[in-house]
């Protein structure tokens, strides 16, 4: 007998098809260029860099600091360019390290394990991309230099002052850090190629123009090379060199060289040396005026000199905000310190009078500036509590800045 019924329903399951994984392409060189006000040079630049690379792929990073509308050729360019364009946008109020923290800034975000530094000026020949390329790769260099001073290399159009100033700081540089620049005759360039992997970001702290000289500096046993070039002409635009960013040189050497207290070290010098020049006239006045022993005297002239040490000191030295809590405790320990001080002193000016017969105003001298180093210090770590500032470049906190593509070739961003 045939069963009529309607058969049970069935439950049909139906699976996703499996989604086409998405292939994503690692630019071999991601190209950074720190722009400001640079709006004619781009179409030039980016087109030339496209030109230039052929077969190699390159993803280009705009870190702007601009008050005119590069941003906005930026993104219509990137509307019809082959290549993958970043813009990252630093509002006026956030703009850390100059143009050495929007490259630091561009490095970080940076795709491509090759990243090369170049100005937007077209002075710095994208023709020449290809090459640095291939010098790192023959040559198993960590970063390749392109340089006006190697073979091939030229100033160009710079003018006989402008070139005597770059020599300077050249020669400067290489004499204050002959090991990290050995090799190297271009320390002061602004268009080289680095592996990425190679620099740790965390250990800058960029400042002006000069972020390869930092680079050099603060990355010991990286494996240089260079590559001698022609500087052009600047194509479209102002200069950005100026007093300014040779003042930001000296600093940026000065704190490579002697660490980021070597300011606050030369102020609490000058301070010292008012502060001798106040213990002598109240040495003199206890000692000559009322005749009171020369020891008991420098007990006496020590109490003037430190009140008007620590006055300036917390005002000048570390520059400390009026009404600021603990003052009277760095009072007793600034105190405290040059009575210390003073304990280390009184047998050296005892040995400096009776037995080598120095003048008491000579011999006090030279003792107070024998203990300079160590009262700075003591100053610096113990009684103010500084710290040396934290390292690395300021990059956008709380994740990733936001977002607002225009175009799957260009991602445009706006830095917080």
């Amino acid at each position: 007998m045939i069963d009529s019924s309607p058969a049970p329903a069935r439950s049909i399951i139906t699976f996703p098809l499996p989604r086409e994984p998405e292939i994503r392409v690692v630019p071999t060189i991601s190209v950074v260029v720190p722009t400001r006000n640079e709006a004619g040079n781009i179409p030039e630049l980016v087109r030339r860099l496209e030109m230039a690379t052929g077969d190699c792929s390159l993803e280009i990073i705009f870190v702007d600091d601009s008050s005119d509308d590069t941003p906005k050729v930026v993104e219509d360019i990137a509307l019809h360019a082959t290549t993958p364009i970043q813009l990252r946008h630093r509002p006026p109020d956030d703009r850390p390290g100059g143009l050495g923290g929007a490259v630091a800034l561009g490095i970080s975000v940076a795709q491509a394990p090759w990243v090369c530094v170049m100005d937007a000026d077209l002075q710095h020949p994208p023709e020449l991309v290809p090459d640095l390329f291939r010098q790192a790769i023959s040559t198993e260099s960590d970063v390749v230099i392109a340089s006006r001073h190697a073979d091939h290399g030229d100033m160009g159009e710079f003018s006989p002052l402008r070139k005597h100033v770059s020599e300077s700081s050249t020669k400067l540089a290489q004499l204050a850090f002959p090991k990290a620049l050995d090799g190297v005759t271009d320390p002061m360039s602004g268009f080289f190629l680095i592996r990425r992997d190679a620099v740790d970001l965390t250990t800058l702290q960029p400042r002006g123009f000069k972020i390869l000289f930092e680079i050099l500096c603060r990355t010991p046993g990286l494996r240089k090379s260079e590559v001698g070039f022609h500087f052009g002409e600047r194509r479209s635009g102002e200069s950005k060199a100026s007093v300014q960013e040779g003042v930001r040189y000296l600093r940026l050497l000065l704190d490579l060289r002697f660490g980021p207290g070597w300011l606050s070290f030369v102020r609490f010098g000058l301070v010292g040396v008012s502060g001798i020049f106040i213990n002598a006239l109240a040495l003199a006045f206890f000692t000559e005026w009322l005749g009171i022993f020369y020891m008991i005297s420098a007990v006496a002239a020590t109490q003037v000199s430190t009140l008007w040490n620590f006055a300036l000191t917390e005002t000048v030295v570390f520059d400390t905000p009026a009404g600021s809590a603990g003052r009277p405790r760095r009072a007793v320990l600034f105190f405290a310190m040059n009575n210390v001080a003073l304990g280390l002193r009184g047998p050296m000016l005892y040995v400096l009078v009776s037995t080598l017969g120095l003048n008491y105003m000579i011999a006090n001298i030279i003792s107070l500036i024998s203990l300079m180093v160590l009262r700075y210090f003591t100053a610096d770590r113990l009684i103010w509590g500084r710290t040396p500032p934290p390292a690395g470049p300021s990059m956008p906190s709380g994740g990733a800045p936001p977002t607002f593509g225009v175009h799957p070739l260009v991602s445009t961003e706006q830095v917080h």
